[in-house]
């Protein structure tokens, strides 16, 4: 991870993400801050990385993005949910805690990478807060969210024709429409619950938004899978199952360096 390789990918993310002018701006302001934050060494005389979190105040903030402290909250809460950083809120006494999270590809296109977690505790930046999941807790986590339903509450929930969870679920008909033109036609009420399911992989999968798109194309392109991968539900509850060949297909279509590079 680096400056432009983040700054690049975010910009390749635009249009399938679709984020408000002033979650742009929060997500470029962040990115700036962090790079001035390099400049620095932890307490232990270390040089910092950029996946460690840094914690600018809320002025800097407002002041880098130009959003109000209110714009602030609701954009940070978006681009958490669409995979692209992370934060831990330390009341108001303490500047929240924030990461950018690697938007790169160059690891897997269908999997986030096992150094993904939420921030958690109390120390600041210069203890460079970073947490490692174990492939235990992220099995256990894959595991309980197949099982997950959506609380009444959340069912009630609306997507608009905007919005990323809507966009991606239409991807997938409209794939499995060019598979079979004789597909039946989805109902307002069955658009709404595939959005869900999106919703579901992003928010307690932890999919980004790209890995999502990346195992629709390669699903609707495998000659079993295309057939099975009928809806987000199934989508959702086959991916990690589609996962180990659909990352060796990739990168074996990756381009290697000649050895003497």
């Amino acid at each position: 991870m680096n400056y432009l390789s983040i700054s690049i990918n975010f910009a390749r993310q635009i249009p399938m993400l679709n984020p408000t002018t002033g979650e742009i701006a929060l997500f470029h302001a962040l990115l700036d801050l962090k790079n001035i934050d390099m400049n620095f060494k932890d307490k232990t005389g270390k040089k910092k990385s950029w996946a460690d979190g840094f914690d600018p105040t809320s002025a800097t903030l407002q002041l880098y993005s130009g959003l109000s402290a209110n714009g602030i909250v609701k954009a940070r809460e978006k681009l958490k949910a669409l995979g692209l950083i992370d934060f831990k809120s330390r009341g108001r006494r303490k500047s929240t805690i924030y990461r950018l999270l690697d938007l790169s590809s160059d690891k897997s296109a269908f999997n986030s990478s096992d150094n993904s977690g939420d921030i958690s505790g109390d120390n600041s930046s210069d203890n460079s807060v970073t947490l490692i999941k174990t492939k235990q807790d992220k099995t256990k986590l894959n595991n309980t969210s197949e099982k997950s339903q959506a609380t009444p509450h959340e069912q009630k929930k609306n997507f608009s024709a905007d919005s990323v969870e809507y966009r991606l679920a239409m991807y997938l008909f409209d794939k499995i429409k060019q598979n079979n033109p004789q597909h039946k036609d989805l109902t307002a009420s069955q658009e709404q619950k595939w959005a869900d399911h999106i919703r579901l992989m992003i928010q307690r999968d932890r999919r980004s938004p790209q890995q999502i798109k990346n195992m629709i194309d390669w699903s609707q392109a495998d000659s079993f899978w295309k057939q099975n991968i009928l809806s987000t539900a199934k989508l959702r509850k086959q991916y990690d199952t589609m996962a180990p060949k659909a990352n060796s297909q990739w990168q074996a279509q990756q381009p290697r360096k000649r050895v003497y590079e």
